[in-house]
C-alpha cells in the first residue's frame, strides 16, 4: 500500500524555527567575530548593522530590504511549500553544515567579514537542508539565494570598472565633438586654439570616475531589481537567466550616460551647475545620477517585454515572415 510522502507539518517547522535562532544567534549576534571596518572585534550581525545603516556605508542601504523581500517570496509560494515532500536529517544538510562551520572559522582567523556572511548563507541553506531534505531545498531555492543581496561587499575592487567606464565616456564624448583627454579615470577637455583663443585643458571640463560613482552601487541594486523581476514577471529560468546577465551591461550603460550628462553639463552651464561639490552636489549632478536607474530600468522593460514574445512583434515590423 503507498503512503503519501510527508510535507510540511507545524512541530516540524516550530523545532526547525527555534534550532536555527538559537544556531544563528549564538554565532553570528554574540560571538565577536572579527575587527571587521571598525576598532574592536564585533559579531557578524553587528557588522552587517553598521555596512547597512552606517553612515560610512550608506550606498549598502538597500540591503536591509532584502530579508523583507526574501520573506515575501516564501509567502508568495506557501501553498507549493507546505505540498511539497520533506526528509528529516539529510546527510548533505550534515555536510553543508560542517562546511559552513570551516568558512566561519577562516573567516574569523583572518579576520574577513564577508566569510562571516558568507558562512551565515549556507548554514541557513544547511539547516533547510537538515530539517526538509533537497526536494524542499529545490523548492525553496530562489528565497534563499536572494538572500546573498543583503552581503555588503565593499571590499570589491572598482577600479577597473572605474577605468572601462571613463574610456567608454571618453570615447563617446570624443566622437561626439567634445575633445577631451582620458588620464586614468579622470576625463577633462581637450585644450583648443581657435580664432585666436586659447582654451586651457581642463578649462571646460575635468570629471573623475571615482570609486563612488564607477556604479558598484547601482550595479548591486540593479541585479537585485534584475533578479526580483524576472522571478515575480517570466515564467522560464534562462528568461530570468538573460534578464539578470543583461542588468551588468544596462547598469554600465547608465553610468557611461551619467558621465556623458556631466560633461555636456559642465561644458555648456560650468562645473559649478552641472557638478557642485563633494559635500554639496548640484540638482543637475542629482538628476544625472537618476538617469542611470532610468535607463537601466527602461533597458530591463524592453529586455523582458522582447523576451516574452515581443521580439515577434519587432520581427513583423522588420518585414520578416514568421512561421
Amino acid at each position: 500500500m503507498e503512503t503519501n510522502p510527508p510535507t510540511l507539518n507545524r512541530n516540524t517547522v516550530i523545532i526547525a524555527v527555534i534550532v536555527s535562532a538559537l544556531v544563528v544567534t549564538g554565532l553570528y549576534n554574540m560571538f565577536p567575530y572579527n575587527m571587521g571596518y571598525g576598532l574592536e572585534p564585533v559579531t557578524v550581525f553587528r557588522n552587517l548593522r553598521l555596512m547597512w545603516f552606517g553612515a560610512e556605508m550608506g550606498e549598502w542601504r538597500h540591503c536591509a530590504f532584502v530579508p523583507l523581500v526574501t520573506l515575501f517570496f516564501v509567502w508568495l509560494d506557501r501553498q507549493k511549500l507546505a505540498t511539497t515532500p520533506v526528509r528529516s536529517g539529510s546527510a548533505d544538510g550534515l555536510a553543508a553544515l560542517v562546511f559552513a562551520g570551516v568558512v566561519y572559522w577562516l573567516g574569523y582567523k583572518i579576520d574577513f567579514t564577508i566569510l562571516g556572511f558568507l558562512s551565515l548563507q549556507i548554514t541557513l541553506g544547511a539547516l533547510l537542508l537538515w530539517f526538509f531534505g533537497r526536494q524542499f531545498m529545490r523548492a525553496i531555492f530562489f528565497p534563499w539565494a536572494f538572500l546573498v543581496f543583503a552581503w555588503p561587499m565593499p571590499f570589491i575592487n572598482t577600479n577597473q570598472l572605474s577605468l572601462i567606464i571613463a574610456k567608454i565616456s571618453a570615447h563617446l564624448l570624443n566622437f561626439a565633438g567634445m575633445d577631451c583627454l582620458q588620464e586614468g579615470v579622470k576625463i577633462i577637455s581637450a585644450p583648443k586654439f581657435a580664432y585666436g583663443l586659447r582654451i586651457a585643458q581642463g578649462q571646460l571640463f575635468s570629471l573623475e570616475v571615482a570609486a563612488a560613482c564607477s556604479g558598484l552601487r547601482s550595479l548591486f541594486a540593479l541585479m537585485m531589481v534584475a533578479a526580483l523581476g524576472g522571478y515575480l514577471l517570466l515564467d522560464k529560468p534562462w528568461q530570468r537567466w538573460v534578464l539578470f546577465f543583461c542588468s551588468i551591461p544596462l547598469a554600465m550603460t547608465g553610468n557611461v550616460c551619467r558621465v556623458v550628462l556631466l560633461a555636456f553639463g559642465a561644458q555648456m552651464f560650468g562645473s559649478e551647475f552641472a557638478i557642485g561639490t563633494e559635500e554639496h552636489p548640484s540638482m543637475y549632478h542629482l538628476f544625472a545620477g537618476y538617469m542611470i536607474f532610468v535607463i537601466a530600468l527602461g533597458g530591463m522593460f524592453i529586455i523582458g517585454w522582447l523576451l516574452t514574445g515581443g521580439w515577434r512583434a519587432v520581427a513583423r515590423v522588420c518585414g520578416f515572415k514568421l512561421a
